[in-house]
C-alpha cells in the first residue's frame, strides 16, 4: 500500500513541470529564431539587389559618351559593391535597344555582359521581351539592366526550409530606363545606328 501512495503522490507532484515544458519547446523556439533570421536575410537581399540594379541602370542612363568595355566591366564591380557583400554570385546583362515603328519590332543597339557571365541578346530575343518593355514611340530607345543574384541562406533550417519555399534561389531584376541626355546609349566601336 505505501508504494501506491508514493506513486499517486509522484503523479500529483508538479515540481519541474515548467522545466519540462521549456525543454520540449526549446528546439521549436531555436528553429523559429533561426527561421526568422533567414526570412529577414532573404528579403534584405532582394531589396538590396533591386536598389543596386536601379542604381546601375540610372548611372548608365546618365552617360553622355558611348560606353567603353572598361565602363561596362566596371558596372559589375559597382553592382557587387552596392550589394554590400550580400551577393555570393551576381551576374549582369546590359542591353540598349530602340523601337522601329515601320517593322513593329525592337532593334538591338548592343547587348553585353560584364566578363561574359550571361549570354547576350540577339534581335530575335528582343521580340520575346515585348510584354516586359514599355510601349515606345518610333526611334525611342531604352537601356535594360538585368541582374541575377544567387542566394544561399546563412543557416539551413532543415524541415520547412524557408529559402527553398521561395522557389528559385536566384533573384532577378529587370530594369528599363530611357537615356537622360542622349537619344540612345551606345557602345564604343560599333557606335549608334544611323537615324536615332
Amino acid at each position: 500500500m505505501p508504494s501506491s501512495i508514493s506513486f499517486r503522490r509522484f503523479l500529483r507532484d508538479e515540481r519541474g513541470g515548467v522545466l519540462l515544458e521549456f525543454l520540449l519547446f526549446l528546439p521549436l523556439l531555436i528553429w523559429t529564431m533561426v527561421a526568422m533570421v533567414v526570412f529577414w536575410d532573404v528579403f534584405r537581399t532582394i531589396n538590396t539587389a533591386q536598389k543596386a540594379a536601379y542604381s546601375v541602370s540610372d548611372l548608365i542612363s546618365r552617360q553622355e559618351d558611348n560606353l567603353s568595355n572598361a565602363f561596362v566591366n566596371g558596372m559589375q564591380d559597382i553592382f557587387n559593391y552596392l550589394m554590400l557583400g550580400a551577393a555570393q554570385d551576381s551576374r549582369l546583362r546590359i542591353t540598349s535597344l530602340f523601337y522601329d515603328e515601320p517593322t513593329d519590332s525592337y532593334k538591338l543597339i548592343f547587348s553585353v555582359s560584364p566578363n561574359n557571365k550571361v549570354s547576350v541578346y540577339t534581335e530575335d530575343d528582343l521580340q520575346e521581351l515585348k510584354d516586359r518593355i514599355p510601349v515606345l514611340n518610333d526611334k525611342d530607345s531604352v537601356v535594360i539592366v538585368e541582374t541575377m543574384v544567387a542566394y544561399t541562406p546563412p543557416f539551413n533550417t532543415g524541415i520547412f526550409d524557408i529559402a527553398d519555399a521561395l522557389g528559385s534561389n536566384v533573384f532577378e531584376e529587370f530594369v528599363v530606363t530611357p537615356p537622360r541626355f542622349r537619344t540612345a546609349i551606345c557602345l564604343q566601336g560599333p557606335g549608334c545606328p544611323l537615324g536615332i
